[in-house]
């Protein structure tokens, strides 16, 4: 009974001595983590934890993740759940100025109706975050996007930022084209958004107090006035420019502006100031009448998706923009933002071919496998092209170590008549972009982690040379494709009709209706042969995955049932 009783004893002790340990001394052991993802995307950069460390007032995040919605993927999971995990590290480097709380709303609960209220999406649950502070305003972010994931750090700062400093960042506007009338809604929106300051276009220097300058049609302005730009910059100021070959607010082409060009070189770019930029693929075929080559519909994938800029955008509208390219001997960094397909070309902007030669023109262009850029972002050191100053100025700074500036080439993409195809894409990108140049640099300083590039599979290669493939068979049959339903609905315009109604049987439409018929066919033939490879190793590969396990179980099994029958054979034979 006493050795029962002495271990009874011994187990009780060791049980209370563990619950005391972690009653008392868990909370005081230090809290250890390690991050070993490739780009330590768990854990704090310096720039957020020095973000983070200026704030001044107390802040409440409200975290809405409906992480158990059926409509999620894993993946959405996941990034739910890193998004989680990224706050309570901005909690606890915020040393008590940020109160988080973390709510899985259930639907038609009280705490899914506060985020209707607030504004967050809930298409896929609700994954967003709201952010108040005593006496001020709210801001949200009302869904975090997966393909945004670069931009994390920068989202949850930005609304901080803007938490603790609601006052409005002065950005000025410097235009050679007039503006307030053509780009009304533009102008309402910069307006709403920050403290606007409208210079005139002889301004010859940039108010002090200016975070960052906006300048429309720079080829316009005078010399002096293009000094002041270049000092502003020179000086640490930021810049937004938009650049045009053919405006379609002047009827006539812009006078060359050498000192432009200068300028421009400055900064490690160049614009051909008489090539027009044209691109089948982003083209809006969707019209009855003929479609406007000059105008592009760029979707998502023609934009860097890790740049604020484009953050939380879908479709950017130009028209006839031009393209920026990159001098060989440049200092500076360019990011392009937006940019063409590879279906695309620059053309003389003052004599456009005619739809066959454009066509023979673009298919050509298409072997090159090159795309236009037509927004970049521009950063590193310059120097002055007025190195003697000008005409009643001293010279001014020669040089500076780091410049930061946007350039787009084209000015259209500014006004109501273009934006009203993109209602949330053109205005969005130029409040992104002014936003982050007029932002402190606590905040600016909060980069995108961009992944690294990796070497394609075998299997990515190959689905990339069988896109390449279609593309350059396909284009002309997608062409012809679209040109006859273009001349379709030309002759077969749509009426009012009864119920049942006549069927027209003249001989264009029927021949038209038949190659609406065979030229999907051929598009079809022509995708099937390309990837006829690509999907040939899929299901190989989906073969393997599928019955590599049960082989592999059934090949063990057999070498069991094998070794078990021989050794009832030596047993059998032993016996007799």
């Amino acid at each position: 009974m006493r050795p029962t009783l002495r271990t009874g004893m011994t187990l009780i002790v060791i049980l209370l001595t563990f619950l005391a340990f972690n009653l008392v001394w868990t909370a005081k052991l230090p809290n250890v983590r390690w991050d070993v993802s490739e780009q330590e995307i768990h854990t704090l950069s310096p720039a957020a934890q020095q973000l983070l460390s200026s704030l001044e007032s107390p802040v409440d995040l409200y975290y809405f993740n409906s992480n158990n919605h059926p409509k999620r993927s894993y993946a959405e999971k996941r990034y739910g759940k890193r998004i989680e995990d990224l706050l309570r590290e901005c909690e606890d480097a915020a040393a008590g100025m940020i109160n988080l709380h973390l709510i899985e709303p259930t639907p038609f609960s009280e705490d899914a109706y506060k985020a209707k209220l607030s504004g967050l999406d809930d298409s896929t649950g609700f994954i967003g975050l709201i952010g108040t502070r005593a006496g001020h305003g709210v801001r949200r972010i009302g869904s975090f996007r997966l393909e945004q994931a670069p931009l994390l750090e920068y989202e949850i700062g930005h609304l901080l930022h803007k938490l603790q400093s609601p006052a409005k960042p002065t950005v000025a506007l410097l235009s050679g084209l007039a503006i307030n009338e053509s780009a009304g809604r533009l102008m309402q929106e910069l307006q709403r958004e920050f403290d606007l300051v409208t210079l005139e276009s002889t301004a010859t220097q940039v108010p002090e107090h200016v975070k960052a300058l906006m300048v429309v049609h720079p080829r316009l302005l005078s010399e002096r006035t293009l000094y002041g730009i270049e000092q502003f910059v020179l000086k640490g100021g930021k810049l937004m420019m938009f650049l045009d070959p053919l405006s379609e607010q002047r009827a006539n082409a812009p006078p060359a502006n050498t000192r432009l060009d200068e300028l421009l070189a400055a900064w490690g770019i160049q614009m051909p100031a008489d090539k027009l930029l044209v691109d089948y693929l982003y083209t809006p075929w969707d019209t009855a009448s003929a479609p406007n080559r000059a105008r592009l519909n760029l979707p998502r994938q023609a934009m860097t998706t890790n740049d604020i800029s484009t953050w939380n955008l879908n479709t950017v509208t130009v028209s006839s923009s031009g393209a920026l390219l990159q001098l060989n001997k440049s200092r500076t960094a360019f990011t392009p933002l937006l940019q063409s397909s590879e279906q695309s070309l620059l053309l003389d902007a003052n004599h456009l071919p005619p739809t066959t030669t454009l066509d023979t023109l673009i298919d050509a262009a298409s072997k090159q496998e090159h795309r236009h850029v037509i927004a970049a972002r521009i950063e590193g050191p310059s120097h002055s092209v007025f190195p003697d100053g000008i005409k009643g100025q001293p010279p001014g700074l020669q040089d500076a170590a780091h410049i930061h500036l946007v350039v787009i080439a084209d000015t259209d993409m500014l006004t109501d008549k273009i934006s009203t195809s993109a209602p949330d894409g053109n205005a969005l990108f130029v409040l992104n972009t002014l936003d982050n140049l007029s932002a402190p640099d606590t905040l600016a300083a909060v980069r995108p982690r961009v992944p690294p590039q990796k070497s394609p599979t075998l299997l990515e290669g190959m689905r990339e040379a069988a896109k390449k493939a279609y593309r350059l068979n396909a284009s002309e049959l997608e062409r012809r494709l679209h040109r006859t339903e273009q001349e379709w609905l030309r002759l077969s315009p749509w009426e009012t009709t009864l119920g049942t109604q006549s069927v027209d049987t003249t001989t264009q439409l029927q021949a038209l209706n038949k190659e609406r018929l065979r030229l999907p066919m051929e598009l079809h033939a022509l995708q099937r042969e390309a990837y006829g490879q690509v999907r040939g190793l899929e299901w190989a590969i989906k073969l393997t995955m599928i019955f590599a396990i049960p082989l592999t179980l059934c090949l063990i099994a057999l070498m069991v049932f094998l070794g078990h029958r021989r050794r009832q054979l030596r047993a059998a034979s032993a016996a007799h």
